[in-house]
């Protein structure tokens, strides 16, 4: 039941793309009507009928939730388990057409893996520790699904990995970059009392060898980034692949336990392995970028924050995300680096440009 306007706000961030879509065609089709009325009695049944609307999309969220969980109570032959939402919806896609849909679940792992501090995420305190770290830094309050969703529900990944059964397939998808990888070794962590057999579907690696054009030159970065009918050539590539073998876990295993202890708070991938770096690991990058845009420009003019972090996005071979490159621009401007215009709301809102010692 959405009682206040915070309750509307949570709903709102918990909403797909056709729920939105239906709930704004629903408060036209109510406004059309109070305008083409246009009396008292017609405005406050407008006021009513929107308010039972937004009333309604909690109790709508709720059926949908138990249909959830009796389908749950049955027993899966297969999971698939990605890293992040977005690839899991290609993934749930590509695998439409795939005979035994029922008996297949469908698991992200929704994290920053590649920034802020790790330790055994199993632990409660331990993962409020990083939650707070990241919503500090990262304004992750634009996120909203990721502020919302609570340390409570982020550790019930744990309870989701041990009640697997021992006889269920289980697919994790992971592209050759520090976030994802980050994650599978993880995800791998969490299965550690599991006998479940674990398949691995390396998405960078086998784009290349499955799509490779001499003509073009193109390196998938993330899984996000590969449109569902290719992952499906994927997946029926890889269907009949052997498991990852118990020496191959334990391996994995360790080198989780080593990462997890790392103090460096920034993870990036050099030389196919994951480093753990200070914070300010990629700074230097971002300076060089706002210099490459300032040849571009008049030297003293500020350029919108935006276009700065789609720059550093565009060549940084990492997969950090647009938010911490934002948080890592301000602490330049902290630092006396940068200068700056406008107020830092929002990464559209105000400019930077290099500080006068930095012209030089």
């Amino acid at each position: 039941m959405i009682e206040n306007v915070f309750d509307f706000d949570k709903e709102l961030y918990r909403m797909n793309e056709e729920e939105l879509r239906s709930l704004l065609r629903m408060l036209y089709f109510s406004a059309d009507m109070a305008v083409s009325h246009q009396t008292e009695e017609h405005s406050v049944d407008f006021a009513v009928s929107v308010q039972r609307i937004f009333e309604g999309l909690g109790e709508e969220r709720n059926r949908k939730q138990a249909e959830q969980q009796m389908l749950d109570t049955q027993k899966p032959r297969e999971i698939h388990i990605a890293i992040g939402e977005s690839p899991l919806g290609s993934i749930k896609v590509a695998m439409g057409s795939v005979p035994g849909r029922l008996a297949r679940r469908f698991y992200s792992m929704n994290d920053y893996y590649a920034i802020g501090p790790l330790g055994d995420l199993t632990d409660k305190i331990v993962l409020q520790r990083r939650h707070l770290w990241l919503l500090e830094r990262l304004h992750l309050s634009e996120h909203g699904k990721y502020a919302i969703k609570g340390v409570d529900e982020m550790i019930q990944l744990k309870n989701v990995m041990s009640s697997i059964d021992e006889e269920t397939r289980i697919t994790i998808w992971y592209a050759n970059n520090a976030h994802e990888k980050t994650g599978l070794l993880y995800a791998i962590h969490l299965l550690r009392n599991r006998k479940s057999p674990v398949y691995l579907i390396e998405t960078s690696a086998l784009y290349q060898e499955l799509f490779h054009n001499p003509d073009i030159e193109y390196d998938v970065l993330r899984t996000g980034e590969i449109v569902s009918e290719k992952l499906l050539v994927m997946w029926n590539h890889c269907v009949n692949a052997e498991p990852v073998s118990s020496e191959e876990r334990k391996q994995m295993e360790q080198e989780w336990n080593f990462l997890s202890k790392q103090p460096g708070h920034l993870r990036i991938m050099k030389d196919s392995k994951i480093h753990s770096v200070s914070e300010d690991g990629i700074d230097d990058f971002i300076m060089q970028k706002v210099r490459d845009l300032t040849l571009t420009r008049q030297s003293d003019e500020f350029i919108i924050c935006a276009r700065v972090v789609g720059e550093v996005l565009g060549y940084l071979e990492q997969t950090v995300g647009d938010a911490f490159i934002e948080y890592r621009i301000r602490q330049l401007v902290l630092q006396g680096r940068l200068e700056m215009e406008g107020i830092p709301h929002a990464m559209r809102s105000y400019g930077v440009r290099l500080a006068s010692k930095e012209r030089n």
